[in-house]
């Protein structure tokens, strides 16, 4: 037969010999060297981009733009033994790595200035229905991960944004409209493949390396190692209700007094799961719910009749359908918030646990602010909790928020330096006027790179073992960033390029 290079060779074997002639050329660069890059790139499947790339500058981008960094190397992996190449490199040439799959931190931190080990192709959907397993690669986003499970009549909960990946997301937590009915999606993971700094593969389990397991369920990425594989347990889900309903501005905080007093820990069923948005709309505050019921319509309509009922509610949407289109079809329905967003915009975003009860004229404080955001594509929005999230044993993974009733989230938008003053000022006054009103944690999958105290907000009482298992997994620091888990008795993660211990 035939034996020819295959194209994607014969594109590697270009840039193994431009890196090399770079390296004929040029000074090397600061900490690895031209010759040290070529062999990287020839032992890889997927490839490196350096500075000198012509797709460089788009590959250094985050999703928010607010974040500019400029990497040493980028590296796109496509299997496990690109990984390891990765780490064995950085590891000798002591360079700084963060890990990034789809790129949406919200305080920038899978990006830096050394080595990005991006997972973002390495993505792959493969579902074992006799054992009611789904295997998922860490680059697949929900996009992806949601048309491999739609029609199938099995569910695992994934977010709304299709663009997010399962690597990042599950790290964290990762909350969805259906998290009330099923869990956090951490809750339905069963094991882990993760590439430790030391060049082993290990699995995380329930039985094998239980404490890795525990912390990586809601201790956040790029802190104990590479996750390579996920396994969820799939949950039988054949058709969701999709809905919506709209308020007069009047209304609002009666509303969203309704939805804590019954909506959220106590009183709503499980199926019911939602948002509550607070937009703007052709310049004009909108007060709007939407979300999923796990069964008919008509069970769903009798769950939200109390919310219908209020003055001046419109039922704008009322679908069925499987999880996956619908998750679609409130994309763009009743309408999109924030409402014409430019392209390119820079967001900063805080969040904070509401987890004792507001009056309604607590609630109105806060509808009342809101409506003088400076521009209008702020949004502020409720993330509700209760049912299978709250029922999930606190002590059982590094994900503590259980005991509260809703995720309170605010996103400002801004395109140049001083519309980013002006907008976090806003933010900042925000988040003041409801402080009172939060318990002090923040959902570590919306990270906020302005927290003082970052470890008691994002774990609370489980840092410490989380501490335990860093020192277990690696004891070496050498996964850091400005706000990864310190080794028991150090510091926190060292924030500057190409100091990895």
């Amino acid at each position: 037969m035939a034996h020819r290079k295959s194209p994607a060779r014969l594109a590697k074997d270009a840039r193994v010999a431009y890196f090399q002639a770079l390296g004929a050329s040029q000074a090397a660069p600061p900490t690895l060297p031209w010759d040290a890059a070529a062999r990287l790139e020839a032992a890889l499947a997927g490839r490196i981009v350096l500075p000198s790339s012509p797709d460089y500058n788009a590959a250094r981008q985050e999703s928010n733009p607010a974040f500019q960094a400029f990497p040493q190397l980028i590296v796109y992996c496509i299997c496990e033994n690109d990984v390891l190449e990765c780490l064995a490199v950085a590891q000798r040439y002591n360079l700084w790595v963060a890990v990034r799959c789809g790129g949406h931190s919200t305080a920038g931190y899978s990006v830096n200035d050394g080595m990005v080990v991006d997972l973002s192709e390495m993505r792959g959907v493969v579902l074992d229905r006799p054992a009611h397993r789904v295997h998922v690669l860490p680059g697949t986003d929900f996009d992806h991960f949601n048309a491999a499970m739609n029609h199938t009549g099995w569910h695992v909960p994934t977010g709304a944004c299709g663009s997010v990946c399962v690597g990042g997301f599950v790290q964290g937590g990762g909350y969805g409209y259906t998290s009330r009915a099923f869990g956090i999606q951490s809750d339905l993971v069963e094991s882990m493949r993760v590439a430790l700094a030391d060049g082993r593969i290990v699995t995380a389990s329930e039985r094998e390396n239980p404490l890795l397991w525990w912390a990586m369920r809601g201790g956040t990425g790029g802190n104990f190692g590479v996750l390579l594989q996920v396994t969820y347990r799939m949950l039988p889900l054949d058709q969701v209700w999709a809905w919506s309903i709209g308020w007069d501005a009047a209304s609002a905080a009666q509303v969203l007094e309704l939805l804590q007093r019954h909506y959220m820990r106590t009183g709503a069923p499980d199926a019911l799961g939602y948002m509550m948005n607070l937009g703007i709309l052709n310049g004009q505050p909108v007060y709007m719910a939407q979300g999923m019921f796990c069964g008919t319509a008509e069970a769903g309509m009798q769950a939200i009749a109390p919310l219908l009922a209020i003055p001046g509610a419109q039922l704008l949407v009322s679908k069925t359908g499987t999880y996956p289109d619908m998750n679609v079809w409130l994309e763009d329905h009743p309408y999109t918030l924030p409402d014409a967003l430019p392209e390119g915009i820079c967001e900063t975003k805080a969040c904070g646990y509401i987890s004792q009860p507001l009056t309604q004229a607590q609630w109105q404080s806060i509808v009342d602010f809101f409506a003088t955001s400076p521009n209008p594509w702020s949004l502020a929005y409720l993330e509700p909790y209760g049912g299978a999230i709250n029922r999930y044993p606190v002590q059982d993974s590094a994900f503590i928020h259980r005991n509260v009733d809703a995720d309170l989230v605010v996103d400002v938008f801004w395109r140049n330096p001083q519309e980013r003053v002006q907008m976090e000022a806003w933010l900042d006054r925000f988040m003041q006027l409801v402080r009172p009103f939060l318990n002090g944690h923040v959902y570590q999958n919306y990270p906020d790179s302005r927290l003082q105290n970052f470890s008691d907000a994002y774990w609370g009482p489980a840092y410490p073992t989380l501490q335990r298992a860093k020192a277990a997994y690696d004891p070496g620091n050498f996964f850091c960033f400005e706000q990864s888990i310190a080794l028991p008795g150090g510091q926190g993660g060292n924030a500057q390029a190409g100091i990895s211990a």
